[in-house]
């Protein structure tokens, strides 16, 4: 059974910090961080970073064939961030039947588009 937006986001917060993310809007402008698991393991590099402009192709483009969330949250410094959580239909990629991409998108970016 599929595991919900908020329960993966919850389930990743420790990887997140682990990893030393900050908040993308603080460390990068106009940067994305992309957190990528296939078959329950980190597609490195985790977090990699990818330019706001990009995402939204990729949501839209997402929303064809997978499964896709969108929440708006606040990080944990207390700056708005809007997370989409994508679960890639299986088949989509060769030799991962089980993979998710999760946007943490500093709100203020998406503003700016």
């Amino acid at each position: 059974m599929p595991m919900s937006a908020k329960v993966y986001y919850a389930a990743h917060t420790q990887a997140l910090r682990e990893h030393g993310a900050m908040n993308a809007a603080r460390l990068w402008p106009r940067q994305a961080l992309l957190y990528t698991t296939v078959n329950d393991a980190h597609f490195l590099p985790f977090p990699s970073r990818t330019p706001v402009r990009s995402v939204a192709p990729a949501v839209r483009t997402a929303h064809k064939k997978h499964t896709v969330h969108e929440y708006d949250v606040t990080a944990r410094d207390g700056s708005p961030l809007h997370i989409v959580y994508i679960r890639h239909a299986p088949g989509t990629w060769s030799g991962g039947e089980d993979v998710i991409d999760v946007y943490e998108i500093p709100t203020e970016s998406l503003a700016a588009l």
